[in-house]
């Protein structure tokens, strides 16, 4: 496989200035337009579980719609800017400005983490990030933790190297490439308004772990079991799902 050049390496806190401008904007809208799915999937987990900690919250869509359904809700992420909208668009929500290496003190009764964020974080600080979840959480609390770049996801197919999306006005193209020395990818997109003529580019990068990497990490945490589901919530989670849904219990 053909190894894309999208220039230097991206910086390890990409993360931190990622959702702005065009970016925000384009994020926004495919998560409108996932909302309702994923909500079907979250819901039914997070059932009977009053307190909850969601982070990162993004936007805030799911942080509202699990004020909605009765539950007291706490967002958090990582964008000031993100929390500002989020803050202007669902009044009746709450949510701060915060890292997922050092989070709100609890206890929760449960934790989100949805939005594929597992793997921002460099391979020697995702641990800490799922130490602070489990302590944050009461004993007999559930994490319910989301992503689609775990190795089994991404990779038995091959690495797609470029691909294009049109959505809610906006155009995106991406430049992905692959380490196979840090099992890290990196990604370009290239976002466009046609309407203004405005023009952004961001970087970004996921470290791929497997999903028993990810298992033994979140049992070191001190979780007192992991199970691995497929998109849906609910089946076992099998090789070449898109993402894979992580039910841990405290």
């Amino acid at each position: 496989m053909a190894t894309q050049d999208i220039g230097t390496r991206v910086p390890d806190d990409w993360f931190v200035c990622f959702h702005r401008g065009l970016t925000a904007r384009f994020w926004r809208t495919i998560g409108a337009a996932m909302l309702d799915d994923d909500w079907k999937v979250v819901g039914g987990l997070l059932e009977g579980f009053e307190r909850v900690l969601d982070v990162p919250c993004g936007d805030g869509r799911l942080t509202a719609r699990l004020a909605g359904a009765g539950h007291e809700v706490l967002g958090v992420d990582i964008s000031a800017e993100e929390v500002e909208h989020a803050r202007r668009e669902h009044p009746d929500a709450r949510f701060l400005v915060g890292d997922l290496r050092a989070l709100p003190d609890g206890p929760f009764d449960a934790l989100l983490s949805w939005g594929n964020s597992f793997g921002y974080l460099p391979p020697d600080e995702s641990p800490r990030s799922l130490a602070e979840m489990r302590r944050v959480l009461r004993p007999g609390g559930r994490l319910v933790l989301e992503s689609g770049s775990v190795a089994e996801a991404v990779l038995p197919g091959g690495l797609t190297e470029t691909a294009s999306y049109s959505m809610g006005g906006l155009r995106a193209s991406i430049r992905r490439r692959y380490d196979a020395s840090e099992s890290r990818m990196e990604a370009e997109y290239a976002f466009f308004d046609d309407d203004s003529g405005a023009a952004e580019t961001v970087r970004a990068a996921h470290h791929v772990h497997t999903t028993g990497e990810l298992s033994r990490m979140l049992r070191a945490a001190g979780f007192a079991s992991v199970s691995l589901r497929g998109p849906d919530g609910v089946a076992p989670y099998e090789l070449g799902d898109g993402k894979v849904v992580v039910v841990a219990e405290a």
